[in-house]
């Protein structure tokens, strides 16, 4: 409502509406008007004023004065007059010796005072017999108050059955009379307990992009009372935020991810399913957190690059998406649980692919459906090789003789790796570098040849070569053969195996190649290996290659074997020769060069491809939703991002449960704390189950067999029927629980908040004991059972040894006595039942809900608080006494107590009217203080004092019973600071500010503001924020001298944290002159606000 119209109507408006105790008209009680209104001092003050009148006459018959003596003894001897009556009776209490006569007297007199009384009941009885006999209105009946209570198992216990009618000792009332509870439904008490809370929440930012958060359990950050299923994140500071974003997308799982070392390059590329609508080609590899299991948890991978493309070569779309990771990161291993969480056993490398929610992308991922995978993977630099030669093994980092001591042409060098070798490989490349190889092959052996006609230098060194062949099923596969130099033999020299070798060596055969996930990494090759190693052969120079040039010693491999007899022919032919013989000089050969390798590596790629959900395939997909992975099959379609239903979820687990069962929970609500403006009703929310392959399985109806929360609206059980299917094992959610899903459409906020949720509930309700009836209960229905009082059974049961009851009772109602009874019937003559006025609205509530204190009606206004004709508005106060009211400081109001209201009214008030029921508006004060205490008081514990003090002395309804909470209140600074130094602990204040907190529009124009309460003219302070927290350390905003509501609805309420600052005495320092600002001046005498002036 504007505040021009809040001015305009202030009148009508600021009317403080009615409370339960304002209803009793004054003329409604019974001593009113009364007949005879003398008291015992009255009768026997006009039997002396008779006597008076009356002559006496003695025996003779002679008159001699009056009856005056008769009472004489009941005067005062100092006034002689009357007593009044506590006296008088005190006085005829003292003695018991009065004379006979008067003792007559006064026992008659005592005796009319019973006929006065009945006299005097007159009115009374003719409004009964007028209301009851007359009109027929019958006074209400009493009615028993419930209670909800919670049962535990003892230690070891079997289930145990409690019939419907079992007592609950509650003690006795005030009056004595024992009190018992008698449970209103069946109850098989097990050791069920709530151990798991899970909470999930869709919101859409201000984009139009769905983004989801989730919460683990219920958290500090909320308060006293949880949000039930949380609530939007995205309009709260950081330090509020109590959810984080959901790790939304996709896994893949697959062998050929064991990469252990090297720069290791991933590459996937998921082939789609046609999607309903075309897909719009893309790139977002900023929107994607790609991480993979590293050996120490999960590790990120160093860059990305991912796209959607619209044709990933099969006429379907496709997303393409590469991932790189450093040779300095950790090796690639298994998923484990211990270093990376909970999720689902796959047993292999997992490949990780989450959305960043502010990126909107899941919008443009959801509902796509994944056939099939290509997974690539390209590493360089690997290592960890095992190395062996005729010999024997070998140390892969010390040098290594590549074909022994004497190297043969067939001589073997066999390197292994169960990662590189298990794998179905596209490409191999190992890089060897040589330790000291001479830089002339031909120079080196010259000697060893008869004669070099048509060699030279690069066509000798490429007669060294080798064959490399794969060891697949027990047998070699030949792929290449090259030479082992590069052409300037001290580089380092790679042989390479492309694509096409792989497919020739297979093509040669029916055996298909495929990859050997479960391989083992051997320790050496021995006749027995089957899979994980490759050889290189020493195929040249062979004897054949170089017949024509060592004619006499024949020559192979690097002539180990034709060194010995050409170094003896040489020598001899040496020792023959003479200067001047006319031949050349023999040269003896030099040692043959020993290939040792310095250092080994290679480089690989390979390959793999698998559909998701085939149970040959050792590769997988798994759907990464909010709280687990699961595995994509046949139950769950591969997407790339999870199906999120409903906009909330609440999710609880349960331990020690076999199903099927029964479960009561008792959901212990904070009444009035929902926010939104369409609050959840009865029937909004869907109960599932989490069952075999981690599947949602909705509960038919019936499976939900009560709910009395009325849309987790008010304090209430719910009990669910659990079938036979609901798992223990999940990979979603944490195993060794039964999960349960309660899932609603509408907007989180609509729900209630809830303090607990507790098995094993029940309610039960009051059942008096044998000889007496609930009206012998009045006090007790009065004021109800407060909480904790039922602790335990009527008849023990030792498997139940414990029993809880959270919250007092309600539901409780009096035999309507008199002046209840004439209260409603005089108020159902006035409305008569009709909604017209104000009047008749606050009335009709009041009397029709009990739990509620107080109503105000506001004529004219919507259930926003905005002006609209035709429109009525009541704000409703529950009692705070009868009701289960978390925030006593600011009292609310189910939202299912609030339709009921609308239900009701709406019967009564004109079709052309609308009436809303609404929560009050609660505007906060808070008070800054610097207060020096009295001497010797503790400035600590004071502190915490003066906070409660404030707050009952800014809220006392909250504390005090038969307190009003008053509409449209003005509260002046000079009172709380008068309060303040009137608290004896207090010596005196050096500083009070007060703050009024209130949501809406800014005010009107100044012109329209009143000094003191819409505006204040003041310096603007400059505090030192640096690491202050807003409201914790410092306010942002101006004290005021006045703080007024500023809405017809509002209520003034304390803040639950006042700052009182304790200062030390004689500490405080003089600041100088400071008042000398407009700040201090007064509106009409130092200046004066008005219009500008027109030109």
């Amino acid at each position: 409502m504007t505040t021009d119209l809040f001015r305009r109507y202030g009148n009508l408006l600021r009317s403080d509406g009615t409370n339960q105790l304002q209803r009793l008209l004054p003329a409604l009680e019974g001593d009113y008007i009364v007949p005879d209104e003398r008291s015992f001092s009255d009768l026997v003050e006009y039997a002396r004023n008779v006597a008076a009148e009356i002559r006496y006459y003695d025996l003779s018959g002679q008159s001699t004065g009056d009856w005056t003596p008769f009472v004489e003894l009941l005067l005062d001897p100092a006034s002689n007059q009357l007593l009044p009556t506590p006296r008088l009776e005190s006085v005829l209490d003292a003695r018991a010796d009065w004379p006979p006569h008067l003792v007559l007297f006064l026992a008659f007199v005592k005796q009319f005072q019973h006929l006065q009384s009945d006299l005097n009941q007159l009115t009374q009885k003719h409004l009964r017999y007028y209301y009851e006999t007359v009109l027929g209105l019958q006074p209400r009946a009493a009615s028993p108050d419930d209670v909800h209570v919670v049962f535990e198992l003892a230690k070891n216990a079997e289930p145990t059955l409690l019939k419907a009618g079992t007592l609950l000792d509650a003690g006795k009332d005030a009056n004595g009379h024992p009190l018992a509870y008698a449970t209103q439904n069946e109850l098989v008490v097990s050791a069920a307990a709530v151990s798991g809370i899970e909470r999930l929440v869709m919101e859409l930012d201000r984009r139009g992009n769905r983004r989801f958060f989730i919460a683990e359990g219920f958290t500090d950050i909320e308060g006293p009372s949880k949000f039930t299923f949380g609530r939007g994140q995205l309009d709260l500071d950081a330090s509020q935020r109590f959810m984080t974003e959901a790790p939304l997308g996709f896994a893949v799982a697959a062998p050929i991810l064991n990469l252990a070392e090297g720069n290791r390059t991933i590459t996937l590329l998921a082939h789609l399913a046609a999607p309903p609508s075309p897909v719009v080609e893309q790139s977002f590899e900023n929107a994607l957190e790609v991480t993979l299991t590293g050996a120490r948890g999960w590790l990120p991978a160093d860059q990305v690059q991912a796209s959607l493309m619209a044709d990933g070569g099969s006429g379907k779309p496709a997303l393409s998406l590469t991932a790189t990771i450093s040779a300095a990161a950790p090796a690639l291993v298994a998923f484990d649980p211990a270093l990376h969480g909970s999720g689902a056993a796959v047993g292999r490398p997992l490949l990780r692919c989450l959305i960043k929610g502010e990126s909107g992308i899941y919008d443009v991922l959801d509902g796509l459906v994944v056939e099939s995978v290509d997974l690539s993977v390209a590493v360089t630099g690997v290592h960890a090789l095992v190395v062996q030669n005729p010999d024997g093994p070998l140390n892969s980092g010390q040098p290594m003789p590549l074909f022994g001591g004497q190297p043969q042409i067939g001589g073997e060098f066999y390197i292994g790796s169960a990662e590189v070798f298990g794998k179905r490989l596209t490409s191999l490349d190992l890089h060897l570098e040589w330790k000291s190889p001479p830089e002339d092959f031909l120079d080196r052996y010259y000697s060893y040849f008869d004669n070099v006609g048509g060699l030279t230098a690069a066509s000798f060194q490429n007669l060294f070569v080798a064959n490399l062949d794969l060891l697949y099923g027990g047998s070699f596969r030949g792929l290449v053969t090259q030479p082992l130099f590069a052409p300037f033999p001290t580089d380092s020299r790679t042989m390479s195996a492309a694509a096409s070798a792989f497919t020739s060596a297979f093509a040669r055969t029916s055996t298909p190649y495929l990859e050997q996930p479960d391989l083992e990494q051997p320790e050496a090759f021995t006749a027995g290996s089957q899979y994980g190693f490759v050889r290189m052969v020493l195929a040249g120079p062979a004897r054949s290659d170089l017949a024509g040039n060592a004619t006499s010693v024949p020559f192979e491999a690097f002539g180990h074997g034709a060194f010995p007899r050409r170094y003896a022919n040489q020598a001899i032919a040496l020792s023959q020769w003479t200067v001047g013989s006319g031949t050349t000089k023999p040269q003896l050969p030099s040692e043959p060069y020993t290939p040792v390798l310095k250092s080994l590596t290679l480089d690989y790629s390979a390959t793999s491809s698998f559909v998701p959900g085939d149970v040959e395939s050792h590769a997988s997909m798994l759907i990464a939703g909010p709280f687990g992975a699961t595995r994509s099959g046949a139950r769950a379609a591969a997407r790339l991002v999870p199906q999120v239903e409903g906009q909330a979820a609440l999710y609880l687990g349960i331990e020690h449960m076999q199903a099927p069962a029964n479960l009561s929970l008792l959901f212990q609500i904070d009444v009035g704390t929902a926010t939104s403006a369409q609050v959840l009703k009865p029937g909004d929310t869907t109960w599932s189950y989490l069952g075999a392959g981690d599947a949602w399985q909705a509960l038919a109806s019936s499976g939900v067999l009560s709910d009395s929360t009325e849309g987790f609206q008010k304090p209430g059980v719910i009990t669910i029927a659990v079938p036979r299917e609901a798992t223990l094992e999940h990979d979603t959610l944490r195993s060794g629980l039964v999960w349960l899903r309660a899932l609603i459409e509408g907007a989180p906020e609509g729900a209630s908040k809830t303090v607990d949720v507790t098995p094993n509930a029940a309610l039960a309700r009051l059942q008096p004991r044998a000889g007496l009836t609930l009206e012998d209960y009045e006090q007790h229905l009065l004021t109800g059972l407060p909480a904790n009082t039922i602790a335990r059974l009527v008849q023990r049961n030792a498997n139940i040894p414990r029993v809880r009851q959270p919250n007092p009772s309600f539901a409780g109602r009096v035999h309507e006595g008199d002046p209840e009874y004439f209260r409603r019937s005089s108020e159902r003559l006035r409305h008569r039942n009709r909604a017209v006025t104000a009047w008749d609205l606050e009335r009709l509530v009041l009397e029709a809900f009990p739990e509620v204190f107080k109503v105000k009606c506001l004529p004219h206004t919507d259930a926003d608080g905005a002006f609209k004709a035709g429109d009525a508005a009541l704000v409703v106060v529950p009692n705070l006494r009868s009701a289960v009211v978390i925030n006593v400081l600011e009292p609310r109001a189910s939202a299912v107590l609030l339709e009921e209201i609308e239900a009701h009214v709406a019967g009564m008030a004109s079709s052309f009217a609308t009436v809303h029921a609404i929560q009050p508006v609660f505007e906060r004060l808070r008070v800054e203080a610097d207060v020096v205490f009295s001497p010797g008081r503790d400035p600590g514990y004071y502190a915490s004092v003066l906070n409660e003090d404030l707050k009952r002395f800014l809220s006392p309804w909250a504390y005090e019973s038969g307190e009003d909470i008053v509409f449209g209140a003005r509260i002046y600074r000079s009172e709380i600071l008068a309060f303040i130094e009137g608290r004896d602990y207090v010596d005196h204040l050096t500083g009070l500010n007060l703050y009024h907190n209130f949501d809406g529009p800014p005010r009107d124009g100044i012109g329209s503001m009143r000094i003191g309460v819409d505006l204040f003219i003041r310096a603007k302070p400059r505090p030192a924020v640096a690491d202050m927290v807003i409201g914790d350390d410092f306010i942002v905003g101006h004290g005021v001298e006045v703080a007024e509501t500023t809405q017809p609805q509002a209520i003034l309420v304390s803040h639950r944290q006042h700052l009182i600052t304790a200062i030390a005495a004689g500490s405080e320092t003089c600041a100088g002159v400071t008042k000398l600002g407009i700040g201090n001046m007064a509106v009409g005498i130092d200046f004066f606000v008005q219009p500008e002036p027109a030109p």
